[in-house]
Formats: C-alpha cells, sequence, structure tokens
C-alpha cells in the first residue's frame, strides 16, 4: 500500500495578516467593551471608601437622611480658594453629598482663575467674600463662609506661631445649609441691649463680630433690640441673648423676660461676675428669673489653679464638658476643654415640676468658688468659699403639657410614646457664668466655638445639627526607644549600603566562575 501524503499549503500572507488583523481588532473591542462596562457599573454602583480612623470623609446618618429626604434640586457651587486649607476638605465632603443623592449638583470656581464667572458670582449672590460656598435652590440661596467650616486654636500666636485647626465642621454646616434652603426658614436671634451688653457689630476684643460670623453661617438673621421700655420680645423671636449685661435688668423688663419663656420661648443669658465697688458683685436683676427656672447664680468668682492657663492669670482657666446633655457630649467624648475668663458659678437648683436641669461645665476638684471679693490680691480657699467641683453652666428644658385623655397607668405599657410627649420641649434656657466664651478674644479657642454653635442649635431645636460633631484631624505618632531608633539609623545608614555592596560582590563572583 503505497502512504499517501497530503501536502498543504501554507496560508497566504495576507490570509495571515487579516486574521491577525481580525484577531487584534477583536481584542480592541472586547477591552473597549470590558472598560465601558466598567464605567457603566461604576456610576451606576458608585461606591467610595473612607479609611480614616476617624472617618473624616464619611457623612453621618443624620447628614444621610437630610440629603435622601430632598425634594427639590439644590446647586452647590464651591468657591474656596485653592490654597486655602479648607479646599480640599470640603470638596472631598460636597462630593459625598453629591453622590448621595442626584437632586445635588456640584460645580467649582476658582475664583482667582475663573475671575469672569467670580466676577457674575459675587454680583448675583451680593458676596462680600469669594471664600465660600454657595447653595441655591429655586431662587433661594444659603452661604456658608470659611468661619462656619473649622475650629481654630489661636493660642500660638502668643508664641510667635501659627493657628492650627482643631477640627473640621464642613458636615454640620452643608447639613444645617439644606435644611435652612429646603424648609426656608431663617430663625431670628435678638440681643439685648441697654445694659452694657455685649455688641454684635463690635470688632474689639469683648465684641461679637466673630459669632456674628459664626450664627450667619448657621443660617440665623441676627437682631439687636433695646429691651428698656418694650411691653414684649418682638414677634418671631426664636432666640433671645443676653450677653454680660453690666447693669441690673429691671423689674418690668424681667416681667416681658417671664412673659417670653412662658410663651415657648428660647433664652441664652451669658452672665460675668461684675465687681460692686461696694463689695460683692453687681445684681443682674435677673437671678430671681433664673431661680424660679432652676439655675443658681453664685455671688462669686471661679477659681481652679491646676486648670489655670500658662501666661495667662489665675482669672483664666479650662472647665471641662460634664457630659450627659446635647450641647456638651460632643466635647466631652474628644475631652476638649472650654477656655473661661473671670466666671461665676452657675449650678442647677430647684427645677420647677416638668423641667429638667444638666450642668454642662465644670471645674476640676481643686477648684473653688471664690466668696471673700473684698481682697483678691491673694486668693486662697476658705470656710466660706463653694467647694468644688464647681459648675459655670447650666441648661433647662421644660416638657409640654401631658396630652388630653393621658392616663398615667398607661405609661409602662406605652413607655416610649410617653417617654417622647413628655419629653417635648416647650421652653429651652442655657446659662453660662462667663460671657467671655462667645467674645472674639475666646469664641475661636480650643472647645469653645463647639460650645456657642452647640448652644445655639439646641436652643434653637436644631437637633439634626447636635448629633454632627466636628472632624479632628487625626494626629498620628511614632513612639519609639532609644534602642530602636538606634537600630532604625544604623540600618539606614549601614544595612542598606551593606546590602547593595552585597550584591555587587555577588554578581561579581558569579561572573568571575
Amino acid at each position: 500500500m503505497n502512504d499517501e501524503r497530503r501536502h498543504v499549503a501554507p496560508p497566504r500572507p495576507a490570509a495571515r495578516r487579516m486574521v491577525a488583523g481580525s484577531l487584534w481588532s477583536l481584542g480592541v473591542a472586547l477591552v473597549a467593551a470590558l472598560v465601558l462596562l466598567l464605567n457603566y457599573f461604576g456610576m451606576k454602583y458608585y461606591q467610595r471608601f473612607d479609611w480614616t480612623g476617624e472617618r473624616v470623609y464619611s457623612l453621618s446618618d443624620k447628614s444621610r437622611a437630610v440629603v435622601d429626604g430632598l425634594d427639590r434640586d439644590v446647586e452647590i457651587t464651591l468657591m474656596l480658594r485653592p490654597e486655602s486649607p479648607l479646599a480640599e476638605a470640603a470638596r472631598e465632603l460636597l462630593e459625598r453629598f453629591a453622590a448621595r443623592s442626584s437632586r445635588l449638583t456640584l460645580r467649582q470656581v476658582d475664583p482667582e482663575r475663573n475671575l469672569i464667572e467670580a466676577a457674575r458670582l459675587k454680583e448675583r449672590f451680593a458676596l462680600a467674600d469669594l471664600n465660600v460656598v454657595v447653595f441655591e435652590s429655586q431662587g433661594e440661596q444659603r452661604i456658608v463662609d470659611t468661619a462656619s467650616l473649622a475650629e481654630w486654636d489661636y493660642s500660638a500666636l502668643q508664641y510667635g506661631g501659627q493657628p492650627t485647626m482643631t477640627g473640621f465642621k464642613g458636615e454640620a454646616a452643608f447639613t444645617g445649609a439644606l435644611l435652612e434652603l429646603v424648609s426656608g426658614e431663617r430663625p431670628v436671634v435678638r440681643f439685648t441691649s441697654g445694659h452694657g451688653e455685649r455688641a454684635i457689630d463690635d470688632p474689639a476684643v469683648g465684641g461679637l463680630t466673630q459669632l456674628r460670623e459664626l450664627l450667619a453661617g448657621e443660617n440665623a438673621e441676627l437682631e439687636t433690640w433695646p429691651s428698656l421700655g418694650e411691653a414684649a420680645v418682638p414677634e418671631g423671636t426664636a432666640l433671645l441673648v443676653i450677653a454680660g449685661p453690666k447693669v441690673a435688668f429691671l423689674p418690668p423688663e424681667v416681667e416681658v423676660l417671664e412673659r417670653y419663656l412662658d410663651g415657648g420661648g428660647r433664652l441664652l443669658v451669658l452672665l460675668d461676675p461684675e465687681l460692686d465697688p461696694r463689695g460683692g458683685l453687681v445684681p443682674t436683676g435677673l437671678e430671681a428669673l433664673l431661680a424660679a427656672r432652676g439655675v443658681e447664680v453664685g455671688n462669686d468668682l471661679v477659681v481652679d489653679p491646676p486648670a489655670t492657663l500658662p501666661t495667662y492669670g489665675a482669672e483664666t482657666i479650662q472647665v471641662q464638658a460634664v457630659g450627659g446633655h446635647p450641647i456638651v457630649d460632643d466635647l466631652a467624648q474628644a475631652m476638649f476643654p472650654v477656655i473661661v475668663n473671670l466666671a461665676r458659678s452657675v449650678r442647677p437648683g430647684v427645677a420647677p415640676e416638668g423641667t429638667e436641669v444638666r450642668p454642662l461645665l465644670e471645674t476640676t476638684s481643686e477648684g473653688w468658688g471664690e466668696t471673700d471679693l473684698a481682697t483678691l490680691t491673694a486668693v486662697e480657699y476658705g470656710d466660706g468659699d463653694r467647694p468644688g467641683p464647681v459648675a459655670v453652666g447650666v441648661a433647662v428644658g421644660a416638657a409640654a403639657p401631658a396630652p388630653p385623655g393621658f392616663d398615667a397607668e398607661d405609661l409602662e405599657a406605652d413607655a416610649p410614646a410617653a417617654s417622647e410627649t413628655a419629653a417635648a420641649p416647650e421652653w429651652r434656657l442655657v446659662v453660662l457664668g462667663d460671657s467671655d466664651v462667645a467674645a472674639n478674644g475666646q469664641v475661636a479657642l480650643v472647645g469653645n466655638p463647639t460650645l456657642v454653635g452647640n448652644a445655639f442649635n439646641w436652643l434653637l431645636e436644631r437637633e439634626q445639627l447636635l448629633g454632627i460633631a466636628a472632624k479632628r484631624p487625626e494626629q498620628a505618632r511614632l513612639s519609639l526607644t532609644r534602642g530602636q531608633l538606634s537600630a532604625i539609623t544604623w540600618g539606614v545608614l549601614a544595612g542598606l549600603p551593606g546590602l547593595a555592596l552585597a550584591a555587587g560582590v555577588a554578581v561579581w563572583a558569579r561572573r568571575r566562575k
């Protein structure tokens, strides 16, 4: 049998090129399709991960609830200058907001490069400063400036240093702007005048212009109200502030304040210990009103030697948050002190029925309330002084009357509902024994801005913002012993060059063979 051999002709070059080209085109098409699919699923199932220990770039549950509940489109314009230390954090956070809801649109405008657009926006929104974030919806806008975005510690300035950012408050500021924009309401905050109070238009160290900027960032309207001779607090006053009166309120004015609180008002009282040349402290005229509401104001000066700040006098001390109240829970958790200057004691008293009185701030156990005010050159703890810890801040909330048909026997059966009803606030009161915490000289120090901002939000019943704490920059430190540091030093100086030398010798020896 003859073997039959078949000769298969090799494919022609043109056919080979066609096959190779087809395979290459198919590969490119598959890669392009894969990229398109990845982009499609990436857009549809968008996810970003925050690996920071403090969850700096994560939205809180309250912020997510606000964003998810938006019923209108909101355009956010970020106009922070690139060199601003807040620009990157604000951009990253706003991108999180925008990624959460299709109702939010974010755009960035560099006020230094895009001069024409910046000028147009400045005229459109009547901006005094271009370093802001603008929230706009249906012809209304809310402006968030840099003063509302961060907490700063300026204590290093006295040593020639630079201010340090202690907390980023962008989430609370942005969420507050969204809430105010959607609700269409701007609370009116009025400051009393006529008794030597601190003024919201005073730029001096003892003025309140920085507080005004802080509250403007919280979307509140601020006004001054001369109370003398007025029959009632103006209609629509969401919060009344008494900041450091130097002379007493008259009985008719106190009656006006009584009626305001009885009608469900909100009152913030910042008291200073004004020394009376005749001895003791100058009365404020508010002592009886506050005592009837469960707040006892001491006739003393608060002293706490262990808490005195370096380079300051004995009158400037740091007090700690007590905790257990929304105003100071953030401070207590972060262990951030509040700086007070020449404070008087303000402590819980006998609370009227249906009210809850909570201390906010207090000294250490070694502090005391100095009652011997005749000679203050040498202050020492005496028999008549108030022992520590001494409270210098109190918050009071009253419960609304029980609804008709409420049966106390049903309390256990319906405990959550009954508790919810009893806790509904009707009037609210916060009293601090120092007005310097809100003044220009101290409002930006350590925990002071958090205290002031939380007090205003609690009094205005903006609990949505109280649970949004400022993001604290992480301070990661590597602690090494002397031996570990020495080992690392020798490893870098001798170990790495030695490894390179050994590798070179090994290669040379191998080539020699």
